[in-house]
Formats: C-alpha cells, sequence, structure tokens
C-alpha cells in the first residue's frame, strides 16, 4: 500500500523556530560553582603540596632575604664537611678544630661514677631506652650554692662568668624561656653500632681492627621541666635534643654533643670532649677519635651516594624555647663480680637472634641494676648550666619489642573483643522497634574512639617496623579500623534511617494528666478473646520532647540553606581534630570526653521512657575493655609507651562505673528515675504492676493465670509471698539450715530478711521485673516478651500491639 493510502498518522509536536539572536541578546546564565568541589581541590593540592622549598636538584634557591643563592644537596654538604676534615688532618686545609670547652663534663663527674678500667669490665652495649633519671641542676655562674648531694665530692669549677670567654648577653639570649634551675627528669633513646662494622659490600677500612673498643652512638633524649612545688604533670614542659657521640668501650664511659631537634649537630666538636690536644701528652684518644670520625664522615657520603634522591639541605630550624648545646658524659657501672662480659654479650646475642637457648639461660642483670647505676654529667657550658644524672631505668631494645608483642596481643584481643561485642549488638537489634531504643550518638563516639585506636597503633606499627615489632601493632590497629569505618559507620547508618523520622516529625504536645478515677483503675482484666476495643490505643507512648527544638531547627535550616557551611564544618574539624586529640594537656579532657559514650543512650532512655536497649554483655564489655586499654596506657608503670602514671586515669574509671550503673538503675527504677517531673517523659504502660497477694476472700483475675505463654512455665506473680514456690522452696532450705542453730524455729538473720521481704512486697517495691503483663491481660515472664518483642510487637496470643517495653 503507498503512502498515499494510508490512514492519516497521529501528529507530532515539532520544535518551534527559535529566533535569530541578536547582538543585544544577553547570554544564557553559567551554571553555579559547586563549593564543595571547590573545597576537596583546595584540601587536595594542600595535602600534596610539597612546602616553599625549592625543587630537589634545582640548582638554586631563594634564601631569606630573599636573594636567589646556589642550592646545595646533602650528598654536597656532607662530602664537604668531609674534605674539610680530611685537609685539617693532613695539613692541607684551611679548616680549624673548635676549640677545647671552658668546662669538661667529664671532669665534673662525681667519684661514686668514676671507675678505674684495669680493676673492672664494663657493659658493652646500651642500645635501647633509658627512662626517668632524675636532674640535678647546678649554676656555672655560682657552683658552690647547689645543695644536691649528687655535687658532693665532684671537682668544683670556677664561675664561668669570669671566664674571658663568658658573654652574658649571648647567654641569655641561647638560654631562651627554658626554665633550667626546674629541670628534674631525663628521657633518652639511643642506638650503639660498633665502628669496626663495614661500611659496605665494596668498601672496607684498612684500619677496622684499630676501632675494635670503640661504638658510634646516636640518639635523642627529653628534658622535663616543673614549676617549682607542684606534683601535678599537666604544667610539664619539655624539651627534645638530638644528639651523636662515641663510646669507649675500655672504659665504659660516653662523650656526646648535642642540639635541639630540627638543629644539626657538628660531629667534629666530638674530639675535644676529651680534652686533648691534637699533639697532646695524651693525644693518642685524640687522635683516634679523630680517625673514627673522619671514617663516620666516609660511612655517611657512601649512603648519600647510594640515596635513591638527593635532596636539598635544609636549613636549620632554630628552636624557640632554647639553643644551648650540650656536651655530655655518662659513665657505666663494672660488671659484677659473678658475671663476665662474655656471658652477657651471649644472652644479648641471643635476644637479638634467638636460636631457643633463652629460656636455659640465666638472666644478667641490667646496666641499671649493677651498682651504682648509670651517672652522667650535662654541661652548657655556653649557657651557665650544668645537669646531674642518675636513678633511671634502662629498657634494652630487645626486652621493649618483647613487651610490645605481649601488649599487641593485649590490644589484639581487647579489639577482637569489642567488635565481636558490636555485632552481636547489630544483630541483637534487627527490627525498627529495637533500633529506636539504640542511642545514635553512642555508637559515633564508639566510633570515633576506635579510630583514635587505630591511628595510635599505626604509628606505632610505623615506628617500630625498623626493629621487628612493628607487625604486632598493626592487627590492633586493623581491628580498630573494622570498628570505626566498616561496622560502626554500618550501624550508625541504619540508626539514623530509623529514628529519622523521629527528628523530622513535629511531637504532640502532652496529654492531658488523667482523673483520679481512671488513675487507680484496676488492673488489667485477662484477655477476653470477643473484647473488640483495643486498649494499646488508650495507651500515652512516650515522644521525644521539645527540647531546644528551636535551637535545632534553625540549625538544620542553616544547613538547608547553605550546604556549603557542612563541607566547611567537616574540613575544619578534620583540621582541628588531629592537634587536639593529640594535645598533651588536652589528653585527659579528650579522653573523658570520649569515654562518655553511655550519656548519649541514658539520655534517650530517660527522654522516650526506653528499656533494655543494649544487652549487657555488651554494655559491661565494652566497658571493661576500652577502660583496659586506658589503664595499660596511663596506669600501668611498665608501659611500652613510656608514659608515667597518672591520677585522672583513676577518675575516668569511676566514671565509667557511674554511667553503667546509671544504666542498670535505669533498668530496676525505671528510664526517667533521675529527672524531674518536668522533663520526664509521658507515662507508659507498666508492663510490672504490683499484683497483692493471692486471698481467698478477694480473688484477683491473675489467680489463675500464671502461665507463660511463649515457654509455657509457671510465671511467679508473687516472688516474695509466701505463697509463691520461689518463696517456699528457700524457706524449706531456711528451716533446714536453721535447725541447728533453734530447735525448730528459725534464725533472726533469716526472720529480718523475710520480715524485709514482706514489707517490700506490700510497698509494691520488690522484684517485680520477672513477670510481664500485658495491656490485654496475657502474662509473660520478662525475658520471653522481650526476646518476642525484638521480632514482633504483637501479642502471640491475640494478635493485639504492644507498646514498647
Amino acid at each position: 500500500m503507498s503512502s498515499q493510502e494510508q490512514g492519516p498518522r497521529p501528529s507530532t509536536p515539532q520544535p518551534q523556530p527559535q529566533p535569530p539572536s541578536t547582538a543585544n541578546d544577553s547570554p544564557p546564565p553559567r551554571p553555579r560553582p559547586n563549593i564543595s568541589s571547590m573545597l576537596f581541590m583546595t584540601a587536595f593540592f594542600f595535602f600534596l603540596s610539597g612546602g616553599n622549598h625549592a625543587p630537589v636538584n634545582s640548582g638554586s634557591e631563594i634564601g631569606p632575604d630573599g636573594q636567589i643563592t646556589p642550592g646545595v644537596t646533602e650528598y654536597e654538604w656532607v662530602r664537604g664537611q668531609r674534605d674539610e676534615w680530611r685537609g685539617w688532618l693532613n695539613g692541607t686545609g684551611n679548616y680549624t678544630e673548635p676549640p677545647i670547652p671552658e668546662v669538661l663534663p667529664m671532669a665534673l663527674i662525681p667519684p661514686k661514677y668514676s671507675h678505674e678500667p684495669t680493676e673492672h669490665g664494663f657493659y658493652t652495649n646500651m642500645t635501647g631506652f633509658y627512662r626517668g633519671a632524675t636532674i640535678h641542676p647546678l649554676s656555672l655562674s655560682s657552683p658552690n650554692s647547689s645543695l644536691s648531694s649528687f655535687w658532693q665530692g665532684s671537682a668544683t669549677p670556677p664561675a664561668i662568668n669570669h671566664t674571658a670567654s663568658w658573654n652574658e648577653t649571648r647567654a641569655e639570649a641561647m638560654r631562651g624561656s627554658w626554665d633550667w634551675a626546674s629541670t628534674m627528669r631525663w628521657d633518652m633513646s639511643l642506638r650503639e653500632r660498633n665502628i669496626s662494622k663495614p661500611i659496605g659490600d665494596e668498601w672496607k677500612s684498612e684500619e677496622d681492627v684499630e676501632y675494635t673498643s670503640w661504638n658510634w652512638v646516636k640518639g635523642s633524649f627529653t628534658l622535663t621541666s616543673r614549676p617549682p612545688n607542684q606534683l601535678s604533670t599537666l604544667n610539664d614542659e619539655t624539651i627534645i635534643y638530638d644528639f651523636y657521640g662515641l663510646h669507649h668501650l675500655t672504659n665504659g664511659t660516653y662523650n656526646l654533643y648535642a642540639l635541639p631537634v630540627g638543629m644539626r649537630p657538628d660531629v667534629r666538636r666530638l674530639p675535644g670532649l676529651w680534652g686533648e690536644g691534637k699533639t697532646g701528652v695524651q693525644g693518642s684518644v685524640g687522635n683516634v677519635t679523630r680517625g673514627i670520625l673522619l671514617r663516620e664522615m666516609e660511612r655517611e657520603v657512601k649512603n648519600q651516594e647510594n640515596a635513591f634522591v638527593l635532596g636539598n639541605m635544609k636549613p636549620d630550624d632554630i628552636s624557640d624555647i632554647t639553643t644551648c648545646p650540650l656536651l655530655i658524659s655518662l659513665t657505666l657501672p663494672p660488671l659484677p663480680s659473678h658475671w663476665s662480659k662474655a656471658d652477657i654479650d651471649a644472652y644479648n646475642r641471643e635476644l637479638v637472634n634467638p636460636t631457643g637457648l633463652l629460656a636455659s639461660m640465666n638472666r644478667p642483670p641490667g646496666y641499671c641494676q649493677a651498682p651504682p647505676g648509670l651517672g652522667g654529667v650535662v654541661v652548657a657550658d655556653q649557657c651557665g648550666w650544668a645537669l646531674g644524672i642518675e636513678g633511671g631505668k634502662g629498657v634494652p631494645v630487645g626486652e621493649f619489642w618483647r613487651d610490645g608483642v605481649t601488649y599487641s596481643a593485649f590490644a589484639t584481643l581487647t579489639q577482637l573483643l569489642l567488635l565481636a561485642l558490636l555485632v552481636h549488638q547489630m544483630g541483637s537489634t534487627r527490627t525498627p522497634s529495637t533500633l529506636s531504643k539504640v542511642s545514635l550518638w553512642t555508637i559515633i563516639i564508639m566510633s570515633v574512639a576506635d579510630s583514635y585506636v587505630f591511628s595510635i597503633h599505626v604509628v606505632l606499627g610505623i615506628l617500630g617496623e625498623g626493629g621487628g615489632g612493628g607487625v604486632g601493632m598493626f592487627v590492633p590497629g586493623f581491628l580498630g579500623l573494622c570498628g570505626a569505618v566498616v561496622f560502626g559507620p554500618r550501624y550508625a547508618v541504619l540508626l539514623h534511617r530509623i529514628q529519622a523520622p523521629e527528628v523530622d516529625s513535629r511531637p504532640p504536645p502532652p496529654p492531658p494528666p488523667a482523673p483520679a478515677s481512671i488513675a487507680q483503675a484496676p488492673l488489667p482484666a485477662p484477655a477476653d478473646n470477643t473484647a473488640t476495643t483495643n486498649q494499646v490505643n488508650r495507651i500515652p507512648i512516650a515522644s521525644e520532647p521539645r527540647f531546644n527544638i528551636n535551637i535545632v531547627e534553625a540549625v538544620r535550616s542553616a544547613f538547608r540553606a547553605a550546604p556549603a557551611l557542612k563541607w566547611l564544618l567537616l574540613l575544619t574539624t578534620l583540621f582541628l581534630l588531629p592537634s587536639i586529640l593529640f594535645t598533651p594537656r588536652l589528653i585527659p579532657y579528650v579522653f573523658y570526653t570520649i569515654y562518655s559514650f553511655w550519656i548519649p543512650q541514658i539520655w534517650r532512655n530517660a527522654r522516650r521512657g526506653n528499656g533494655r536497649a543494649l544487652e549487657w554483655r555488651f554494655v559491661l564489655g565494652s566497658a571493661v575493655g576500652r577502660v583496659g586499654l586506658v589503664l595499660y596506657a596511663f596506669a600501668y608503670k611498665d608501659n611500652i609507651f613510656f608514659i608515667e602514671p597518672k591520677p585522672w586515669v583513676w577518675g575516668l574509671v569511676l566514671w565509667q562505673a557511674v554511667q553503667v550503673f546509671i544504666l542498670y538503675a535505669q533498668e530496676k527504677f525505671g528510664p526517667a528515675f533521675f529527672l524531674p517531673k518536668s522533663m520526664a517523659p509521658p507515662e507508659m504502660y507498666n508492663y510490672h504492676p504490683h499484683i497483692p497477694p493471692p486471698d481467698a476472700e478477694n480473688p484477683t483475675p491473675f489467680d489463675g493465670e500464671t502461665t507463660c505463654s511463649i515457654c509455657y512455665d509457671d510465671v511467679d506473680l508473687h516472688p516474695f509471698s509466701p505463697h509463691s514456690p520461689s518463696h517456699a522452696h528457700s524457706n524449706g532450705h531456711m528451716r533446714a539450715a536453721s535447725t541447728s542453730k533453734t530447735a525448730g524455729g528459725k534464725g533472726k538473720k533469716e526472720e529480718a530478711r523475710e520480715g524485709g521481704r514482706d514489707v517490700l512486697s506490700g510497698l509494691g517495691l520488690g522484684d517485680r521485673r520477672g513477670y510481664a503483663i500485658a495491656p490485654c491481660g496475657h502474662v509473660f515472664h520478662t525475658n520471653c516478651l522481650a526476646q518476642w518483642m525484638s521480632i514482633k510487637t504483637i501479642c502471640p496470643l491475640c494478635k493485639r500491639s504492644l507498646p514498647p517495653m
């Protein structure tokens, strides 16, 4: 059939022709930029930026005065120092060795810590940590003013402010704001390496055999200052120093040179700490140390040559607290008489490379356990102060990593317990009625606590990866990540979906108080299958009160009007949260805030009249598990974090116990037992009414209704009544036990106990939580009905709706 023969087709609308555009027409409006995308890109480039330093190997950099100067790489700087030192040793360079200090620390060592090397053997290595040493300050401007017993017997130096090289203006500027007179604690970590160890596989020094009695030492220490007459650690100030030095194994002495962290110590000052000139009377030790120093510079040049990227040398980060350089001399105690150096070295080798013999070997005493322990003197010769060191505790690196493995196992079990309890709690609240009882903010705060645990353990794992104990820290960190990112947010999203309509809907005004005749109505009668009225409809259900509803609605409206505020608030929180969480002075307040995670649940129970929102295994397990980690860190003295015991941690434990006790009291005395009537929720249906004891002359509808309709066991409606089975059974045991005291009578304690029960029962305050009577009149065990209502909120017999329990 041709097209002319076909019927008419329905017409389709055709696009209307647009008028031709002219020069006067305004351009179409441009789409508004997405503020969230702009903020995201800003944060992205900020975190990926590498600072204001010039690119690596750029050849030039901008100096502090704005001038372009040739850039120097780390390799070029180290090689230049090596060439200057080698030229000075060969007599062909222009470098001049630093002068010998006016006051040497080894000259101030008290006789108690001076040992004769020809009569004793000494410990050969103290790699690890030295914590909690006591500091005894001494002013070099008035050295006779110190009253500390540490300095008794030591050589008193002349007043340094009377020497020709003293400059009071420079000394005051270098001392800065640090209070040297109040310095009271020394904590140190160091690592030793024997000088004879080869630099590389291809390069070996011909003088290796000459340096077997020397160790190269590198590490850092922390000085702690506390204001006078204060016992609290909240006002403590600390400063960290980096040091390099040498350990002479023959006499057990250390000479170290230190500068505040961020400033590069000049190792070429180390030979002068032995007080010997290049051609002095005892110049042999000085020449050896100079040769060792040249060898270490060669080693550093070799390391820089093998580096994958040669970075530019950064200028020193001058400390704002103090810039005083420190000269340090430490002395190890002699070996105990019944221990040899070979036995101690064999034990230390077994710790580093275990072969299975550690259990059969006797543990030697540490250097801090052998009398008189480690001692030393620190001299700030350019600032006019000296510090005496004694009484610390040494932790060898092998022992530290063993303690780290023990802690990682404890933290793993704790986090695994918390994760299992959370998953079980999620499984037990699967219906909207049970999810509506759980506080959203309780789960959110727990997730924040898990993220805090994750961050700490990941940092510990990264820092300890080189020592062999860092892998164990990743396991509790991973479990914390699961709680903070996987299960916690999943549970929170589910709670938010169920509870969001509560926030959006306006709660109705509270119902008027019931008349006295209705308030004193009799107990609900047993169910009548022919009844058609639903008593549940007349039961007032608690709703969220309008408490500060105007403020909350105003904030919510502001976020709806400007979505960028939400992103801005999120970015601000991400920037500020790390500094808040890890600020030492704010740590107690942070922990008290995080460990208040039961408060939102307590408040929701009280304001909505909820009960049985959380399982008790979840409440008790979460409280014990989360407190356990805090007690290890802040109450256990030998923790791996080297944190001194804090008194405030016991207040945190008490605060957690108070919250759990309030949750328990809400189950026993009602969710709003502590709230005034003006803030209490509307009266809810009481599943546990007081039922008077059975009376033959005045029977009640429940005298024959004593079978649970779910488990078909008897329900004890009168737990304290002498007619109840449990009471009669307990009385039989009491009578059998009391026959030995009184012939056929009861003991005084039993009579007092029964009298108390009768009083409580008469007042209606007995243990009525064992049974539950539905509005329809059916009787159940409380646990049976609670488990049923976690799945269905209707009566299992008459299928009528049930109010929340």
